[in-house]
């Protein structure tokens, strides 16, 4: 009788296992609107692949921001993820690691169990790699995505819009001249986005001032960062009670939505010209990207703002 039950439970759970594949794997369609009914179109991808779009863009876009490169005026957004594994590693290596292990599960603390195990570094890493393979769908894209991996574990990413980086290189064309003279190229060399990656790469080495200026600090703001010059952040009581949201919502297992969209961070002298306008760019851009939101398909919604004719 032992050996009978235990083969119905095998088999029983084989049958969950294999229907619980073949669900995750079932093609589901992604409608792209490109802002022309006749040009609109749709791209399939695994139901697995979407869940993994949906959080990677949820953390992105809406914690990194990167909806301000998508739909605003931000000419770059970054955001960062740990290896999975390294990020697990540290955490069993860490001195206290059974003190934590205790603080985790007794009593039960949703957010610091997910922190030990790191399933958000791992989604974020498998959503990093289904946006990739979905880019393919644009190939006429005005946006580059670039990834770099770091010694410590770390890897950046990041989303780039060429229209509007171009922009603002020719603009503060003094800031990168010795770069594009050492390239050899022009600020509108940087459309092929080959070319744009290694002029972003030789940013490297060559501080806050330009490279916050191309995440949309403001200039002045950018370079007084470099010098070391007494700043605040731009958003302090805002990011807080973002903060507090969305702690709140993780903890009750609540989703996220479109109002929970935090504003770009930088730090700023608050008093001036250029720190008020762009507070007020931000602010306004922040309230066109919610309601773009609104009633649609996180996904559907975020993929369609990458079809954006590249004119080349």
């Amino acid at each position: 009788m032992k050996t009978r039950t235990r083969r119905i439970v095998l088999v029983g759970s084989a049958i969950l296992l294999f229907g619980w594949l073949v669900h995750e794997n079932l093609p589901v369609q992604v409608n792209i609107h490109t802002g022309n009914p006749a040009q609109d179109f749709a791209i399939w991808m695994p139901r697995k692949d979407k869940k993994r779009l949906d959080y990677f863009f949820r953390e992105t876009c809406f914690m990194g921001v990167w909806a301000y490169t998508l739909a605003g005026s931000k000419p770059m957004s970054i955001d960062q993820y740990i290896q999975p594994w390294t990020a697990f590693r540290r955490v069993v290596e860490h001195p206290d690691f059974w003190g934590i292990l205790q603080l985790c599960f007794w009593p039960p603390h949703y957010k610091r169990i997910e922190y030990l195990l790191t399933p958000h570094q791992l989604k974020m890493k498998l959503g990093w790699e289904t946006l990739q393979k979905q880019m393919k769908h644009f190939p006429d894209s005005r946006f580059v995505l670039n990834s770099y991996p770091r010694d410590d574990g770390f890897v950046i990413i990041t989303l780039i819009d060429k229209i509007k980086l171009i922009d603002i290189v020719k603009k503060c064309h003094t800031d990168f001249e010795d770069l594009l003279l050492l390239q050899k190229i022009e600020p509108d060399d940087l459309i092929d986005g080959e070319k744009l990656v290694l002029f972003l790469d030789s940013l490297e080495h060559k501080g806050e001032g330009v490279i916050g200026t191309l995440l949309g600090y403001g200039r002045d703001n950018a370079w007084a960062y470099h010098r070391h010059a007494p700043l605040i952040s731009a958003w302090a009581d805002e990011q807080e009670a973002h903060l507090d949201k969305i702690n709140n919502k993780i903890l009750s297992f609540q989703p996220w939505d479109s109002s929970d969209l935090f504003y770009p961070r930088f730090v700023c002298d608050p008093m001036s010209e250029e720190t008020k306008q762009l507070k007020q760019t931000y602010r306004e851009e922040r309230g066109e990207i919610i309601h773009y939101l609104e009633g649609k398909d996180l996904v559907e919604a975020m993929l369609s703002l990458f079809y954006a004719s590249n004119p080349k």
